[in-house]
């Protein structure tokens, strides 16, 4: 009986391990999706005033953060909970000054990245085709008022 309550509390320590794991993951992929939807945002406005050749980063930007937010998908992470991850993350970095926000944007592109590669053929493809049809919808929107956004 004693082995059987080893065996238990060993899974549960190994499920809560992997329940913290899970939401470290989380949280870092709202903050990085939030990060890099601030920069994501200022070349849509950017591309949108008229400069041109911003589609090749405004793709990858986007296709980091779906590869991020679909990694927390696939690992349990839901709306409404995911959607108020991501706003939370938005309101605490909008008083950030530009070199921490550059400096959040510099790590995440790197792991987002890493998550994109480990990710399966099939991931990759759906990411990609969510990421090019988020990026057609935003440079088919009409242009922003002259303010724009900056940090």
């Amino acid at each position: 009986m004693a082995a059987l309550a080893l065996v238990a509390l060993a899974a549960s320590g190994a499920a809560h391990a992997a329940d913290d794991a899970d939401e470290a993951f989380y949280q870092r992929a709202a903050d990085c999706a939030a990060a890099m939807q601030f920069d994501q945002l200022a070349l849509v406005a950017q591309a949108l005033s008229g400069t041109p050749g911003l589609r090749p980063e405004l793709l990858t930007l986007t296709k980091l953060g779906f590869a991020y937010v679909g990694t927390a998908y696939l690992k349990g992470l839901r709306d409404p909970r995911g959607g108020d991850m991501l706003k939370a993350a938005t309101a605490e970095q909008k008083g950030w000054p530009a070199a921490r926000h550059t400096a959040l944007v510099a790590q995440c592109r790197v792991e987002a990245q890493k998550v994109y590669d480990d990710a399966t053929s099939m991931e990759k493809w759906l990411v990609d085709k969510k990421a090019n049809k988020r990026v057609d919808r935003f440079l088919s929107m009409p242009a922003p008022p002259a303010s724009g956004a900056s940090r």
